[in-house]
């Protein structure tokens, strides 16, 4: 019996634009080798150590700006590193609202403090954060998905077995390293109806 649904953030409850972020990061923080360290479904070099904890939101900046014209500000860093994130699926978000009667929503997202912002911003202006027990970071746990530790860590802190929670990311690879230690494991991709997987039925 599924006692816990863990949501992956980006791809899954948020849409993401690569596109419009490469380009502000060009455009407007003159960093044109942003695509050497930017991708998707797991970042590279120090936006990937950012991602782990293993820099503080200084540290990235300083990171940031070792690319940048001379004076870039945080301000502009941050604001091109936020466009990532575009704005919440509504049909996600319209299940979530519906199935957090029925079962205890969490997130696990492989993230850092300048994108969590703006993420909890979104989940507020849709009225959803309330209908989250609990959203687990990858920087501040240290540890990133795929890995089974953090899967591990994950399921200790809500106090569920594996086979009690269902994953849903929209990277293949995360998907394979939940079912590794147990976990129901599904793919997302765009229209899933997670009300009708049958491990909930």
């Amino acid at each position: 019996m599924i006692k816990a649904i863990i949501l992956d953030m980006g791809g899954v409850i948020l849409n993401l634009d690569k596109d419009i972020c490469v380009r502000n990061f060009k455009e407007k923080a003159g960093f044109e080798c942003i695509e050497d360290f930017m991708d998707i479904y797991h970042q590279k070099g120090f936006i990937s150590d950012f991602e782990e904890g293993k820099i503080d939101e200084a540290g990235f900046y300083d990171e940031c700006r070792k690319y940048c014209p001379e004076g870039t500000s945080d301000e502009v860093l941050e604001y091109c590193f936020q466009s990532l994130l575009t704005n919440a699926k509504e049909d996600v978000i319209r299940q979530i609202r519906e199935l957090s009667t029925r079962f205890d929503f969490y997130v696990l997202t492989n993230n850092n403090p300048v994108c969590t912002r703006r993420f909890f911003e979104i989940l507020e202006e849709n009225g959803v954060r309330d209908c989250f027990k609990e959203i687990f970071c990858s920087y501040k746990l240290k540890l990133l998905k795929p890995g089974a530790e953090i899967f591990n860590v994950v399921l200790e802190k809500i106090g569920c077995k594996p086979g009690e929670a269902l994953f849903i990311d929209d990277a293949i690879r995360n998907v394979e390293g939940a079912r590794k230690v147990g976990i129901n494991a599904e793919l997302y991709c765009d229209g899933l109806e997670i009300g009708n997987l049958p491990v909930l039925n």
